[in-house]
């Protein structure tokens, strides 16, 4: 169960910085129902496994979020500092920047 979660949480990370949260809610119920399914037909009860799903299904949202946050603040910090770099060369070279 670790190496799924892992796995799971791998990938949800991963999505936030992929692919829109449309495509993500696809995603992450079709891998709660095959999860459910395959819980079901271990021999756990029906409460077992919603259960079980539920947990995966609010680890994977989080993870999804997570990786949203942690992907656009990287962007944005990548931007910031391509901008700066640009302000600072013109003091180094003496010439204003062009725009």
């Amino acid at each position: 169960m670790l190496n799924s979660t892992l796995i799971v949480v791998a990938v949800s990370i991963a999505a936030g910085a992929t692919i829109r949260a449309w495509a993500f809610a696809t995603f992450a119920f079709l891998v709660v129902a095959a999860l459910g399914a395959v819980t079901l037909l271990k021999g756990s009860s029906l409460t077992e496994a919603i259960v079980s799903c539920l947990e995966v299904l609010v680890l994977m949202e989080i993870c999804y979020l997570a990786g949203l946050f942690a992907f656009s603040w990287w962007g944005h910090i990548q931007k910031r500092r391509k901008k700066n770099s640009i302000a600072d060369r013109s003091h180094v070279t003496g010439k204003r920047p062009h725009g």
